[in-house]
C-alpha cells in the first residue's frame, strides 16, 4: 500500500527536507512517503501491547488513588497485592490494551501525514506541534470510549477477581444503557483539552531537540547514501539527549495538567446515573487534590511514556518502511 508523495522528499529516518533553509541546526525529520500503513500498524501495534506490560499498572494505580480516593499510590497498590496478587494490577488491561490499538494506530499516521503537509505551510519547526495537536483528536475520539470502560473495570472492588471475564462488556453494557453515544464519549472534552497541549509540546520539543542532537555528518551521508545510519556512537549520543528531552517535556505537561486528569477520571468513573459537573468538581477541590492526586504515578506513567515514546516511534519509522 503506496502513499502519496509528500512535496518535500526526504532521506530514511534522518532526513532533512530538500531546499529548505537551516538555521542553526537540521531540520525537522519527515517520514510519510516512505511509510507503509500496514507495517506501520504491525510494528507500532507490537511496541504498544509490549509496553501495556509495565504500563497499565501505573494507570490503573492513577485511577485507584483520584478516582477512590485512595491515600497514595503506595497504599493502592498494596490493596491490589493483599486482595488480588500481581493479576489485580492488570484488572481490565485485555481490553484496554487491545482496544487503544486503533487509536494509537491513527494516531502515528495522521501525525506523519499532517507533518509532512503541514511544513508546507508553517515554519518546519513548529509543524510537529500542529500535526500532534491534528492527530491527538483521532486519537481521542477513537480512544474516550475504551478508556471510560477500563476506568471503570479499575474502580470494581478489590475483592472482585481481578481476571474475571466479562467485566469489560457489562461495564460498557450499563454505559449504553445509562446514556448511550454520549455516556461513552463523556470525559473526551476535557481529556482532549489536557492531551492536546501535552501531545504538541512533547513532540514540539521531541522531535526539534532530534534534528539538533544528530550530527550534520550523519545527515549528509543519509542524503547520500539514502540508507540507514551506520554510526552507533552518534546514534546513542542522540537517543540520550533526545530521551532526556522528552522526560523534561512529560513532567512539565504533567505537573501543570495533572488537573484536567483528576477531573477526567472523576467524570468517567462517575455512576450510569450520576450528573456529573466539570465545574463542581473543580470548586470540591483544593488545589493540591487537584494538583497532587495521582501525581507520583502519573509522573512516572509520563516519564515512561516519554523515553518509550522515542523508542516506539523510532522503531515503527524504522521498521515500517516500504520493501
Amino acid at each position: 500500500l503506496e502513499l502519496p508523495r509528500c512535496a518535500h522528499m526526504a532521506a530514511p529516518l534522518v532526513a532533512k527536507r530538500s531546499g529548505s533553509q537551516q538555521s542553526g541546526g537540521s531540520e525537522v525529520q519527515q517520514h510519510w512517503e516512505h511509510l507503509s500503513l500496514p507495517r506501520v500498524c504491525a510494528v507500532g501495534s507490537c511496541c504498544d501491547i509490549a509496553l501495556a506490560v509495565v504500563a497499565y499498572p501505573l494507570w490503573h494505580l492513577k485511577t485507584r488513588e483520584q478516582v477512590l480516593g485512595a491515600p497514595s499510590s503506595l497504599f493502592a497498590a498494596r490493596d491490589l497485592l493483599q486482595h488480588n496478587g500481581i493479576s489485580g494490577f492488570y484488572r481490565g488491561a485485555v481490553f484496554g490494551t487491545l482496544g487503544m490499538l486503533p487509536a494509537h494506530c491513527a494516531y502515528m499516521i495522521s501525525y506523519e501525514w499532517s507533518k509532512c503537509y503541514l511544513s508546507e505551510f508553517v515554519a518546519p519547526r513548529a509543524a510537529p506541534a500542529l500535526a500532534a495537536a491534528f492527530a491527538e483528536c483521532f486519537s481521542v475520539l477513537l480512544a474516550t470510549p475504551v478508556e471510560n470502560v477500563t476506568v471503570r473495570v479499575q474502580c470494581l472492588p478489590t475483592r472482585a477477581p481481578a481476571l474475571r471475564r466479562g467485566d469489560a462488556c457489562a461495564e460498557f453494557c450499563s454505559l449504553w444503557k445509562s446514556g448511550g453515544l454520549r455516556r461513552l464519549w463523556r470525559g473526551g472534552l476535557i481529556g482532549l483539552a489536557s492531551s492536546m497541549p501535552q501531545s504538541a509540546v512533547w513532540w514540539l520539543v521531541y522531535e526539534n531537540s532530534k534534528s539538533w542532537f544528530l550530527p550534520p555528518r550523519q545527515h549528509m551521508q543519509q542524503e547520500v547514501a539514502g540508507d540507514r545510519p551506520c554510526e552507533p556512537m552518534e546514534r546513542g549520543i542522540a537517543a540520550v539527549g533526545c530521551a532526556a528531552a522528552a522526560v523534561v517535556a512529560s513532567c512539565a505537561t504533567t505537573f501543570v495538567l495533572n488537573p484536567l486528569d483528576v477531573i477526567k477520571a472523576r467524570a468517567q468513573a462517575a455512576g450510569s446515573q450520576a450528573q456529573f459537573s466539570v465545574i463542581q468538581s473543580f470548586r470540591s477541590q483544593s488545589a493540591s487534590q487537584l494538583f497532587l492526586s495521582g501525581f507520583v504515578p502519573r509522573m512516572a506513567l509520563a516519564a515512561l511514556v516519554g523515553i518509550s515514546e522515542s523508542a516506539v516511534y523510532e522503531a515503527t519509522i524504522y521498521y515500517g518502511r516500504r520493501a
